[in-house]
């Protein structure tokens, strides 16, 4: 893993500038946030959702999984996007800023600090949902090239610098959340995306409510995302004609 200032993983070396060493910390939380979302996707129980359980659907034919853990309960969803995953690996990397413009369910996002092309800390918050009020959180995120297609992992980090903006809203921990992309092997002009989540809301929350919040937000970001990608798909065709 080298030191505490850079991080290896597939062959690529993030190193921290002088000045980028406060984040130190939330680098090498990458690194291990990076490990556990790897072995989930490469577990061989969870191509056939062996230990999972339904918990959210709709009539798109979208199936949010889920499972319990010492943590809380964790989700997980695969969809299919349809543009090449160097696409929509760009477009989920660099396109944080613009989240609120076409999410609903985002209400703010920014990036604090991009020490590096493949590491980064950022918040966001969410709107409300059901009876649970946004709640905001603070992650670093890192990607990689996995074979023909791309891992990205976050969790929350503390950044004593930062001060949030929003206030009252419940600063929520997110123990791990990741997204595999690989080329859809039918079409590789779409991507096989599975994304998965570990959350604890924070706040004086019954467990019951959490559980029913967590698959559903899963369940609405995953059909609003796929539309972004549609409406990037249509935007890139109408230049082609």
């Amino acid at each position: 893993m080298g030191d505490k200032t850079s991080l290896t993983i597939h062959g690529v070396t993030d190193t921290l500038k002088e000045e980028d060493k406060k984040y130190s910390d939330a680098l090498k939380i990458t690194g291990e946030v990076f490990a556990e979302v790897e072995a989930i996707f490469n577990d061989e129980n969870y191509a056939s959702r062996t230990g999972w359980f339904k918990d959210e659907s709709n009539d798109d034919g979208d199936i949010v999984y889920a499972k319990d853990t010492r943590h809380g309960r964790m989700v997980t969803i695969t969809t299919e996007l349809p543009m090449p995953a160097d696409f929509v690996i760009k477009e989920t990397w660099e396109g944080m800023e613009t989240l609120p413009e076409w999410n609903q369910n985002i209400n703010f996002a920014g990036i604090i600090a991009s020490p590096t092309p493949q590491f980064d800390i950022v918040t966001y918050g969410n709107n409300d949902v059901l009876v649970v009020s946004g709640r905001e959180f603070v992650s670093a995120r890192i990607w990689r090239k996995v074979d023909d297609g791309y891992i990205l992992a976050s969790r929350s980090v503390t950044v004593p610098s930062f001060k949030s903006k929003h206030k009252g809203k419940v600063r929520a921990h997110l123990h791990l959340a990741g997204a595999r992309f690989r080329p859809n092997p039918a079409n590789p002009e779409t991507t096989l995306t599975d994304v998965v989540m570990l959350a604890d809301l924070k706040g004086f929350l019954p467990k019951m409510i959490v559980n029913q919040v967590i698959g559903r937000v899963m369940l609405m970001d995953t059909v609003t995302n796929r539309r972004h990608f549609h409406d990037l798909k249509a935007k890139r065709d109408e230049k082609k004609d």
